[in-house]
């Protein structure tokens, strides 16, 4: 028998959030692959790519997501001590559910399998082990004792044994894709006796009464966290990736998403339908079909709308399209790449790679306001917070006069290195490369967010109480109540 000292140093493993007990954040996941799938009495366990998630056993509402720096398969519950153990690349990992303490022991081999003893840990592999789940001890060994709960990667013979599975992967909804017959595989079932979960690869999880065969589906996160651009209107924010739309109606218990043939670089939501621009054309998604609206010379940037014309950004100008009809004319400043276009009652402003431009409706109007380039513009205290092209904020105040003489007033607020702004009617939002600061137009300063990791965010919006912040790798939701 061979004693694997190495092996019974318990190591620490990379894990976001870093201290799940108390970080007040949580992680949004993307819709991914489900490699494994285990329930305990209160919780159902997803492994979902390299995310641990833990959702309410009755509604199936997502409580906790844990992110590994490593690849994991494998998830099964220890009943008696209330713990997960996870394969994982480089060992075993500990899971304790109660302290969400994460501990690593580093027995290396391509397990199949495992089981769970009293008072060890079983591995069925290319070479068999037990370890000791109270030292941490881990043996060799030739055989495995009786009466042990084993649990393992599920293959396609598991998958048949469930014929009204048949024929085992799934189909978006009409209108949820442009490409309706993309097949998405089952790829993880857990039997418990009264219900059957299944998992799939970028369908979410399904939940079937094994009495009833109802089923219920959850589509736990947005396509992809590789997000290229986000949008909010009415509440509701809106991911465009490269596998299509994401996004979370107000109230909704699960995300909802559209997958398109092409990949969208932006989006208007109008009535029942979503307005989307990919490379030089403009088209109206309704359900499963994509119908053309118009088509431009060059790529189109960005999209707005107010009560009776839809606005389009280009790299060669702005234009404008009445809403009755489909030709596009041009509008105000044109030959350079417009990134933002923000419609008020009285003003269109527009932000440019070379200008800020302000269009007066009463007096048919173009003013140049200043000549930074501008992409993107939020409204917050009667003033206009702009993001320039060289990532820092202006403060920007239109002060109207009886004449048509219009004065205005903007400076430079002291911050650098921002990516994405955003507010909650009381302060500014601010993605930087250090983490989420925010600025308090009351006493002009910034304010860190200590309680988000200090990373480099893409974008930041507030959405329901709650500050959405996105890295290159993950989204972060934090409520607002924990901001200082």
């Amino acid at each position: 028998m061979i004693n694997l000292l190495l092996c019974c140093i318990i190591f620490s493993i990379n894990i976001t959030p870093k201290n799940i007990f108390w970080d007040h954040y949580t992680i949004v996941p993307p819709l991914g692959r489900i490699k494994s799938l285990v329930t305990s009495p209160l919780y159902v366990f997803a492994i979902s790519d390299n995310y641990l998630l833990m959702f309410d056993k009755q509604n199936l509402i997502i409580k906790k997501t844990i992110h590994f720096d490593q690849d994991i398969d494998l998830v099964g519950y220890d009943q008696q001590y209330n713990d997960l153990w996870i394969i994982s690349t480089s060992g075993i990992i500990r899971f304790t559910i109660a302290s969400y303490n994460v501990s690593e022991y580093p027995v290396v081999t391509e397990v199949d399998r495992f089981g769970i003893g009293q008072d060890y840990l079983y591995l069925d592999g290319v070479q068999d082990y037990s370890l000791n789940k109270r030292t941490g001890e881990v043996k060799i060994i030739n055989s495995f004792p009786g009466n042990l709960v084993w649990y393992k990667k599920t293959t396609g013979a598991d998958i048949k044994n469930y014929t009204f599975l048949t024929p085992y992967y799934y189909f978006d909804e009409l209108e949820e894709s442009q490409a309706p017959f993309h097949q998405f595989p089952i790829t993880a079932i857990y039997d418990d006796g009264m219900y059957l979960y299944v998992g799939t690869d970028r369908y979410g999880i399904l939940k079937y009464n094994k009495v009833s065969w109802q089923k219920q589906r959850v589509i736990y996160g947005p396509l992809d966290s590789e997000i290229r651009k986000a949008k909010k209107f009415d509440n509701n924010i809106y991911f465009i990736s490269s596998l299509g739309l994401s996004y979370y109606p107000a109230g909704a218990d699960n995300w909802k998403y559209q997958r398109f043939t092409y990949e969208i670089a932006d989006v208007l939501p109008f009535n029942n339908y979503f307005i989307v621009s990919f490379g030089s054309r403009i088209s109206r998604a309704s359900g499963g079909v994509i119908f053309t609206i118009s088509n431009f010379s060059t790529n189109i940037l960005c999209l707005s709308q107010d009560k009776k014309y839809l606005y389009v950004g280009t790299n060669s100008g702005l234009f404008k399209i009445a809403k009755e009809a489909n030709i596009p004319m041009p509008f105000g400043p044109d030959q350079y790449a417009v990134y933002v276009v923000y419609p008020m009652d009285n003003e269109i402003f527009v932000g440019s790679e070379t200008g800020f431009y302000k269009y007066n409706r009463e007096l048919n109007k173009w003013l140049k306001e200043m000549s930074f380039g501008v992409k993107d513009i939020v409204e917050l205290k009667g003033a206009l917070y702009l993001l320039g092209v060289n990532n820092q904020v202006i403060k920007y105040q239109n002060i109207h006069k009886d004449s048509a003489d219009i004065d205005t007033s903007w400076f430079l607020l002291p911050y650098f290195n921002i990516y994405d702004i955003d507010t909650d009617d009381k302060v500014l939002y601010c993605a930087s490369y250090a983490g989420i600061n925010y600025y308090d137009p009351d006493n002009e300063l910034y304010n860190v967010i200590y309680n988000l990791p200090r990373i480099k965010y893409d974008y930041v919006f507030v959405v329901d109480n709650s500050i959405l912040a996105v890295s290159n790798k993950n989204i972060y939701s934090l409520p607002i109540e924990y901001r200082d």
